[in-house]
């Protein structure tokens, strides 16, 4: 039983970190592009962008969580942007997968074209299937009327709202995800126990310092999470740095710690109550090579009770399409790899 009520424990805990209505980003946005987070990065950037990411979690747990995402953006003329992010996510019994149509609209605040003033609105339509497949829960020896040993799916559609600010090496962006409320007691998998309001607030601020005479430039960021209903906080602590080799050859590299802010109490013993808040620590290393690029990463978490020592791994593969209509033409004034 001490194991057990262990189990419930940490799962309770991986719950509050990933459980997500959509998308569920960990740090990826920091190999594959802010466009995961917000919609108006959509065609923000100077090159159209391929990006296709794979993160499996716990490599000695059967079952453990896998998330892949593909992702593409471009800018179709001097103020309009259009992307697409489809992905897939399983967690055991269950999964869930889905596609983000977007929108962005781009406005140049700069009297010039060397200089990177703009403003970005960016709208996203998300369609979501969930699945639960109940057919390796049953037990012959313990009859439970909740499982009945079937596949069980539902639908749900909702979009996201975004804004974002570009100035020279400064970017800043606020976005509202799932700003549709859903009425959870039509959805199977919820049975009317989630909120109905599944809206998130994702702010994210950075600035790109270069080192004068030098090809090395840092980069550090924050993002701010929190499940509006709830009151659920989260805040991911970024630093990403550069280093330009040639025209053709970059490498960067970085670290992040996410942190819970409000944390889950438990108990183990089943008498004394204790609070655990969330701690992840993420390290990544990346190149970019003419228009091509890869990158590592691998995550872990801090905490005193965790499911396994294992780690998460990802890879992020990617290309840069060049702008051939000169869409773009005067950004690369700035020192914002981002947008390159």
């Amino acid at each position: 039983m001490r194991f057990l009520r262990l189990l419930v424990i940490v799962s309770i805990l991986s719950f509050k970190i990933q459980a997500q209505e959509g998308l569920p980003v960990f740090q990826d946005y920091l190999t594959s592009s802010w466009y995961l987070l917000h919609p108006a990065y959509a065609g923000a950037a100077l090159t159209d962008q391929i990006r296709i990411t794979g993160r499996t979690q716990w490599f000695d747990v059967n079952d453990a969580p896998t998330l892949f995402t593909a992702s593409y953006n471009r800018r179709l003329n001097k103020k309009v942007g259009v992307g697409g992010i489809a992905f897939a996510d399983t967690n055991g019994n269950f999964s869930q997968s889905g596609f983000y149509g977007t929108f962005a609209y781009h406005l140049n605040l700069s009297h010039r074209d060397v200089e990177l003033n703009q403003l970005s609105f960016g709208f996203n339509l998300q369609i979501l299937q969930r699945r639960i497949d109940e057919r390796r829960l049953t037990n012959p020896n313990f009859i439970d009327n909740a499982i009945q040993g079937q596949v069980i799916n539902d639908l749900s559609l909702n979009s996201d709202f975004g804004i974002s600010y570009f100035k020279q090496n400064f970017f800043t962006s606020a976005t509202l995800k799932n700003i549709l409320p859903i009425n959870r007691d039509e959805i199977l998998l919820d049975g009317g126990i989630e909120p109905d309001n599944q809206t998130r607030l994702v702010f994210t601020a950075g600035n790109t310092f270069p080192f004068v005479n030098t090809p090395f430039s840092i980069e550090p960021s924050f993002n701010y999470t929190t499940i509006l209903s709830i009151g659920d906080h989260q805040v991911d602590f970024n630093l990403k740095s550069y280093y330009n080799i040639h025209e053709d050859l970059s490498l960067w590299t970085g670290a992040s710690v996410r942190a819970n802010l409000d944390g889950v109490r438990f108990s183990i013993d089943g008498t004394n109550t204790e609070t655990q808040r969330t701690r992840i620590g993420t390290v990544f290393l990346g190149f970019n090579y003419a228009n091509f690029i890869f990158a590592y990463t691998y995550s872990n978490q801090f905490n005193e009770v965790n499911f396994t020592n294992g780690g998460f791994h990802q890879v992020t593969f990617g290309y840069n399409i060049p702008d051939n209509n000169n869409l773009r033409n005067g950004r690369r004034a700035c020192n914002c790899p981002g947008f390159q």
